[in-house]
Formats: C-alpha cells, sequence, structure tokens
C-alpha cells in the first residue's frame, strides 16, 4: 500500500498531466484558427501584392510571345525572383494539350490572344478573378499590385463594342482615384473613342504587343530610340520598344512616377518611358490644359549676392504681416517678367541630387551642391493666347525639396516649407520631402496673369547648403 505522500504525489502527477494535456488542445485550436482565418480571397485583387507601407512596386511585362515557353516565361522568372507580378500574352503560359491545360505560374497574369478557349483560360489560370465584366469570363479583369490597377482588357471584343470595356473601365477606375492606371492589350485599337476613353478613364500606360503609350504631357523622360511625341490617336506618345533581351520591360511605380525601362543587351544601357501622373485629370467634361508642363525647360540660376532682389513697398520683413499690395518689381530684379536672363543656364526639369539610386535615375539634371547658398533660381516664360479671365482653375502643382517661392509676373503666389516675411540666397528651408508634387490653387491670383507673355519664376532653398537631397520641378495649369 502507498504511503500518504505517495497517493499526494499521484494526485499532483495526475493534475499537472490533465493541464499540459488542455494546454496542447488550447494551443493546436488557436493554430487550426489562425490558418483557416489567414486564407485570402481572390476576388480581383492580386494576394501577393507588397505592404501599404512600400513605396516602391515592380512588375515585368513580356511582350514577345513568339519565344517558347520554356526560354521566356520561366527564364525570366528565374533571373527576376524579385518580382512578384509578370503579364504578358496568355500564349506564353504554354501550349494546350490534348490531355489538359497545363496551370500557369499565379504570379503570371495574362494579356487575353485568343490562344485558347475561356473554358480553358478557367483551367490555367485559376489565380485570376472570373467575370468581373459580365459575360467577359477571365478574358477582360483588373488586379491590383502596390499602388497600380491593371486592367487586361480583351481587344477583338473591344472593337466590336468598345462602349461595353470603356464604361466598365471608366466606372472601376472612379473607385480607386489614387491608384496607378495600366492598361494591358494584345491588339492596337484605332476607333478614337476607344482612346478618348482610355484618356477619360486616367490610364496612364498603354501596353499593347511591342508598343506603349502614354499622355505626352505627363512624359517626364522620352527614350532615345523609338519614341515619338505624337501618334495617330492625339494626345498619345508612342514608344515602340527594342526587346533584345526575349522582349522584356520592367515597369517601376514610385509614388506619383512611373518608369518603364526595356532591358537592355550587354553593354547597352537600358532604354526607359518614365512619366508623373499628378498632372493628370480623369474628368471627360472639363479639358485641363497645361502652360507649363512637368518636365519642361527652365533658366535657372544659382543662388548667390549676384541675383539681385528688391523689397518691395511695404513687405514685413518679420513675415507677421502678409503683404497686402501687388507692386511690380524693376527690370534688375530676378523674379520681375522684363529680367534679363539670357547668361543663366537652359536645362529640362525634374533638376535635383540624391543619393538615392532611383531617385538619382528620375533626375533630368543634376545641380550640385554649393557653399555659399542652399537655394537655386527657376524661369519659365509661356504665352497666354486668350482672355484670362475666360480660363478658370488654374493650379500650380511643385515637387520640392525642401522649400520654395514662387512668383507670377514678379507677384508672390505661393510658398511651402519656407519662412515668411524676408527670404534671401542665404536663407534655409524646413526639411521636406521631395519628389512629389503638391498642389497650390491660384484661385485669388488669376488676375497677375496677362494676355501675352508671362513669366513664372521660382526659388527653391534646401535645408542646408551641402544637403545632399533636392528636388524640383512644376508645372501651370487650367482649365476650359
Amino acid at each position: 500500500m502507498k504511503s500518504r505522500e505517495e497517493r499526494i504525489t499521484d494526485k499532483m502527477n495526475r493534475k499537472g498531466g490533465y493541464l499540459i494535456t488542455l494546454l496542447c488542445l488550447l494551443l493546436f485550436v488557436t493554430l487550426l484558427g489562425t490558418l483557416l482565418w489567414s486564407i485570402p480571397p481572390v476576388a480581383g485583387r492580386f494576394e501577393s501584392a507588397p505592404s501599404a507601407e512600400s513605396s516602391v512596386w515592380t512588375m515585368a511585362y513580356l511582350e514577345d510571345e513568339g519565344i517558347a515557353y520554356v526560354d521566356t516565361l520561366s527564364e525570366q522568372m528565374k533571373q527576376n525572383s524579385d518580382v512578384l507580378f509578370f503579364a504578358g500574352p496568355a500564349a506564353l503560359a504554354g501550349k494546350v494539350e490534348r490531355s489538359g491545360a497545363v496551370p500557369a505560374p499565379r504570379v503570371f497574369f495574362p494579356v487575353w490572344d485568343g490562344s485558347a478557349t475561356e473554358a480553358n483560360m478557367a483551367v490555367r489560370f485559376t489565380h485570376i478573378p472570373e467575370d468581373q465584366l459580365t459575360g467577359y469570363g477571365r478574358s477582360a479583369y483588373f488586379v491590383d499590385f502596390g499602388e497600380a490597377r491593371f486592367w487586361f482588357l480583351n481587344a477583338e471584343r473591344l472593337e466590336a463594342e468598345p462602349a461595353v470595356q470603356l464604361a466598365w473601365l471608366k466606372r472601376t477606375a472612379e473607385q480607386n482615384p489614387r491608384l496607378h492606371r495600366l492598361v494591358l492589350m494584345n491588339k492596337e485599337p484605332q476607333q478614337p473613342e476607344v482612346w478618348r476613353g482610355l484618356a477619360d478613364s486616367g490610364a496612364e500606360l498603354v501596353l499593347i504587343g511591342a508598343k506603349a503609350y502614354a499622355p505626352e504631357a505627363a512624359v517626364t523622360e522620352r527614350p532615345q530610340a523609338g519614341y515619338s511625341s505624337t501618334s495617330a490617336h492625339p494626345g498619345w506618345a508612342e514608344w515602340t520598344m527594342s526587346s533584345p533581351a526575349g522582349g522584356l520591360l520592367m515597369v517601376q511605380g514610385r509614388g506619383s512616377r512611373l518608369e518603364a525601362a526595356a532591358a537592355g543587351s550587354a553593354g547597352r544601357a537600358a532604354d526607359r518611358l518614365a512619366l508623373d501622373a499628378a498632372g493628370l485629370r480623369q474628368s471627360a467634361a472639363v479639358q485641363e490644359r497645361a502652360a507649363i508642363s512637368i518636365g519642361a525647360m527652365w533658366k535657372y540660376h544659382a543662388g548667390g549676392p549676384d541675383v539681385r532682389t528688391v523689397l518691395p513697398q511695404g513687405l514685413d520683413l518679420t513675415g507677421e504681416q502678409p503683404l497686402v499690395a501687388q507692386s511690380p518689381l524693376p527690370r534688375e530684379d530676378w523674379r520681375s517678367a522684363a529680367y534679363p536672363d539670357t547668361d543663366w543656364g537652359w536645362a529640362r526639369a525634374p533638376f535635383g541630387r540624391s543619393r538615392e539610386s532611383v531617385s538619382r535615375r528620375s533626375i533630368a539634371t543634376t545641380l550640385p551642391a554649393q557653399e555659399q547658398s542652399p537655394a537655386y533660381y527657376f524661369r519659365k516664360s509661356f504665352v497666354v493666347d486668350e482672355d484670362p479671365a475666360e480660363m478658370k482653375e488654374w493650379m500650380l502643382r511643385v515637387a520640392f525639396e525642401d522649400g520654395f517661392i514662387a512668383y507670377l509676373n514678379g507677384i508672390e503666389i505661393a510658398r511651402d516649407s519656407i519662412r515668411e516675411g524676408l527670404v534671401d540666397y542665404r536663407s534655409v528651408a524646413i526639411p521636406h520631402q521631395g519628389g512629389l508634387f503638391e498642389d497650390y490653387p491660384l484661385t485669388n491670383q488669376r488676375n497677375v496673369l496677362v494676355k501675352g507673355l508671362n513669366t513664372l519664376a521660382i526659388e527653391v532653398h534646401g535645408s542646408h547648403p551641402q544637403t545632399p537631397e533636392w528636388w524640383f520641378d512644376a508645372s501651370l495649369t487650367y482649365k476650359k
């Protein structure tokens, strides 16, 4: 017979065993519930999209359907293992065998090319949404990736019934006003109403085989070969891409900027098309026009005592009392429309400098840091042919780092991230992230415009004379 101490020990061991069993069971139930809860639904959104915190996204577009599957899609996926989104003709996903269709990789999204029936598409591409557009099956659909929405259109049915897909495109685009908008199809539509519909929906990049189309007003960097600022479709620039590396085009987005780079062959740099979507508008009723476009040519000069400014009468040097009167500036003031700037530099925006390789690739003109001043001055003249009173909703858009002040015909119209009152070539700005365009409506400054020649002058200041990050580009638009 067991002693009293042994009976107590056995009882405690049994209780401990029950507790351990209960804890294990609870852990198993928790893990099972978590697994079931975490299965993501696929309803028109690519489930492998990067987190919302990511500011840069990249996709790969394969335009050459004449190369065998093993030599194109599989190899490109191996060589670009960090890319999570591939798109191209459906034929690249393998041939249809008698025994059935070969499932495509889940990171590949097809452009409808008639290489298979819609029923076969359901077997090969189970990961893409079905019937987002009623009656189109998987031949017309959209997916979201990064900060972009991609529409895959059925070009054959677009030619026969354009209104159906265009209405769907515009409706779904309006539901996502902050996303980049890219359209892919396998055949170039010829109807003018199709291209007007693409523009009205805010499409920034249209990929059709070896051609890329973009609104010319949004283009900031033009490819060296195969590019034309005009095409058969008014308002659209055309780029016929050379494809030395198997027809691969890498598309990268960062903020409002979009860059498409054709893979270069050995010893040759990649050619690229860059654009900024900040100036695009999706309203079909009102057309926005650019007096000064993004990526325009500007006169520029480094800040220094040799660039003269004149204090306007009544200016409060502390900035506590805003200047109400609009006093014209003399000819010798660099902000004046009459200022002689013939000895200034002449180059294309965006201007800047950066330690980041991605940002450096987007800079058209590099401006070095200088010891005597954190500032650079810019001037751009433009002509208004009509009565300014008939031109509405003037908008100044500026991408800047770190601070700026803008003057229209010598009158200040906007400033940001810099002190009020007196500012000269030695003034530093408040740190401000550059690269993204910000809007400054000119509601109360339209009276400054004149019919004929006008001048926009902008001074951009860094937060320190030797700051390694500095940026400037601007546009001036209006509506009719």
